[in-house]
């Protein structure tokens, strides 16, 4: 499903699959997470607003619940009319999150270059936060994430709730999106058949980890507190009071 316009688009370079497949159980909203209201605007409207505001040629692809589909793209038809730069796809996601950027990538235009993943529930990630990471891809040529130190001391528990140790945290960074990538690495990458579980059985949590299961290094940007990932309704209100502080 793809929005169209009336003026030729160019071929675009910069590729963002923004995913937003979450369901939202733990905030409690009875909608999906990127379809909940945050000011005035859904999260996935918040996003399709910064990411189109973007000086490039760029195409960004909305991965959402099956149903929510004619919903997400009639939302970014009123968003994008002014900005031809851009065009705007839809696809349904997967059962997880890997399989949801899989399907992104897959409905990406041969002549993008460079991709950005972008989780809907951070909705005030900034303008400046996306050129960030864009800059170090395009500067390293490999794959680059925005990261915060953390603040709170660690400990190691057991499954009773023991604590076993206390972690040394100066090596500790907490990662969020957009998280940038050539496109040929991180195709690549999810096309592994190693992404599909570690040596735990695990499932890769972020596209950071899926690259590095094949073998890629990641490197770090500065990240920022407004990329606050909204969960719980505690940070439904936190970023609520950061909207209005703007």
């Amino acid at each position: 499903m793809t929005s169209s316009a009336t003026t030729p688009h160019p071929l675009p370079d910069l590729g963002v699959v923004l995913v937003a497949g979450g369901r939202g159980e733990r905030l409690g909203a009875g909608a999906p997470k990127a379809f909940v209201t945050l000011g005035e605007r859904t999260l996935i409207e918040h996003c399709i607003a910064t990411i189109i505001s973007l000086p490039h040629s760029g195409q960004l692809v909305l991965v959402v619940p099956r149903e929510r589909a004619p919903e997400a793209l009639m939302l970014s038809h009123g968003l994008t009319a002014a900005h031809p730069r851009w065009r705007v796809s839809v696809v349904s996601g997967g059962r997880e999150r890997h399989e949801s950027v899989r399907f992104g990538l897959a409905a990406l235009h041969d002549s993008i270059d460079t991709v950005l993943v972008h989780d809907a529930a951070r909705p005030l990630a900034s303008a400046d936060l996306f050129e960030r990471v864009i800059t170090a891809v395009h500067r390293t040529g490999g794959s680059v994430v925005p990261a915060l130190p953390v603040a709170d001391t660690l400990k190691r528990v057991d499954a009773a709730g023991v604590v076993q140790e206390t972690v040394n945290r100066s090596e500790l960074v907490a990662v969020q999106t957009p998280q940038g990538f050539p496109k040929e690495i991180l195709s690549a990458a999810h096309e592994s058949a190693t992404l599909l579980s570690d040596e735990s059985g695990g499932a890769p949590t972020d596209d950071a980890e899926v690259v590095q299961r094949a073998g890629e290094v990641v490197t770090t940007v500065e990240g920022e507190s407004r990329a606050h990932k909204l969960t719980t309704a505690f940070d439904r209100a936190l970023l609520e009071a950061l909207l209005g502080s703007a």
